[in-house]
Parts: C-alpha cells; sequence; structure tokens
C-alpha cells in the first residue's frame, strides 16, 4: 500500500489552510481515475474499446506514479530538504503537462485513429540518451506537452504559460546551478561562503516554493475531470476494469 503521509501544517502570514488541505486530498480526489487489471483490445477490431483501454492505462499509470511522486514531495517539505524536494517537483510537474497533452489531442482531434498513435507515443516512447534506450518510438518533447497543456489557460488574446513558467522556474533549482546552490550555503560579507544550517528558516517562504506544487495538484484534477466527461471517453463507460485500492 502507498503511504500517504500528511504535510506538517503551520501557521506563518504567508500559509494557507486551503493549500494544506488540497495537498492532503490529493489520493482521495484522483483515486477515482486509477484501474487495473485493464485489457489491452486489438484497436482494428473495436478501435472504441481499443481507445478507452489504451488511455485507461496510461491514465493510470502515470496517475499512480503521480501518487509515489506526492508521498516524497511531502515527505521532503516536512524535513525542510529542499534540494530534493525541487527535484521530485520537477518531474510531478510533468504530469500535468501530459495529462494537459491528452486533453488537447483528444478534443482537438477529428477521429480515433488520430489519438491512438498519439496515446501509444506517450506510453511506449522513450528518449535515445544512454545504454537503456529501447526500441524505435520517440517521446514526445517535454517541452511540447508543456505548451499544449497551457492552451487550455489562454484568455482572449493573453497566452499565459503557467505550468511551462513553474517547470521552466523548478528546473533551476532542480539541477547543479546557481538556484540549487542557494538552498546549502550562501556568500556573507562579500567574500565569505557559509554553509546553511538552519533548514526550517524555509517555512517563512512558503509563497516562494508552494505555489508550484499547489498549481501542479490542482492542474492534474482538472485534466482528469476534462479527459474522463468527453464523449470519446465517457468516464470509460466500454471497459470493465476494476479500481485500484487506494486507500485512504
Amino acid at each position: 500500500m502507498i503511504s500517504n503521509s500528511k504535510i506538517i501544517r503551520f501557521k506563518n502570514k504567508n500559509s494557507s489552510e486551503a493549500d494544506f488541505d488540497l495537498i492532503d486530498s490529493y489520493r482521495a480526489d484522483i483515486g477515482k481515475y486509477i484501474f487495473t487489471d485493464i485489457k489491452m483490445t486489438d484497436w482494428k477490431s473495436n478501435i472504441e474499446e481499443a481507445f478507452q483501454s489504451r488511455l485507461q492505462i496510461l491514465l493510470s499509470s502515470v496517475l499512480l506514479r503521480s501518487l509515489l511522486l506526492k508521498e516524497a514531495i511531502v515527505q521532503h517539505l516536512n524535513e525542510n530538504n529542499f534540494p530534493a524536494y525541487y527535484s521530485s517537483l520537477k518531474s510531478f510537474l510533468e504530469i500535468p503537462a501530459l495529462l494537459g497533452y491528452i486533453a488537447h489531442i483528444i478534443y482537438s482531434s477529428k477521429g480515433l485513429k488520430e489519438i491512438i498513435p498519439k496515446i501509444n507515443e506517450l506510453s511506449l516512447g522513450n528518449r535515445e540518451a544512454g545504454d537503456f534506450f529501447v526500441g524505435d518510438i520517440k517521446s514526445i518533447n517535454i517541452l511540447t506537452l508543456f505548451d499544449k497543456a497551457d492552451t487550455f489557460f489562454k484568455e482572449k488574446d493573453e497566452n499565459p504559460k503557467p505550468l511551462r513558467t513553474f517547470y521552466e522556474d523548478v528546473c533551476n533549482f532542480g539541477h547543479i546551478n546557481f538556484n540549487a546552490h542557494i538552498a546549502v550555503g550562501k556568500l556573507r560579507k562579500g567574500d565569505i561562503w557559509k554553509a546553511e544550517t538552519d533548514f526550517s528558516k524555509y517555512k517563512e517562504l512558503y509563497p516562494f516554493y508552494m505555489p508550484g506544487f499547489t498549481t501542479a495538484i490542482t492542474a492534474i484534477k482538472f485534466f482528469c475531470s476534462l479527459i474522463a466527461k468527453n464523449k470519446k471517453v465517457e468516464n470509460f463507460s466500454l471497459l470493465k476494469s476494476k479500481h485500484y485500492e487506494v486507500h485512504n
């Protein structure tokens, strides 16, 4: 059973009970979208059922992975371990990007023959890097996923990119560069570098680190609902898979 650690709640001028509630309810909120024992059918014989089964497999695997990432993120926050937090958050933010891309192709594509190859690409694609590259299906570039997901947040002539902006910001703290280094030490008095000793001070930086996490959770819930209610999906009406037991 996947652990479900609760985030430590603290009160200061910036903290929000709504944020804490959102994080602690995440597993219960997305559990209804996670299935198991899913039969993958031949898309040439029954394309509607094949589409739903492939989508259900992809959605379930992505969301189950997100539960494990969310668990790690909460533990890192509780321990004030921000180098680990940002590394996990980087991967967690890629979840709504992928879900947003799925929603985009489902709502914008004309037919299932156009959608299924993309679903297969998202499920089976991987990068040609290192000795463990498998198969010949290339994964879709992560920034493409973010750009398609962010199209759902357009307002009139404006074209905001909230998910991609958060992702790029988090990457600066997840990679080995200046922003990552300031979590563990800083220059003092101009020429003296001093290692950090009080990691609990991050509670004071709540508005600096929390929005990326809560935005990702909100976007995941939004895209799951959007996908499930589409007429092509209809909450997986053609399938009889059982729900994966996600205990609260």
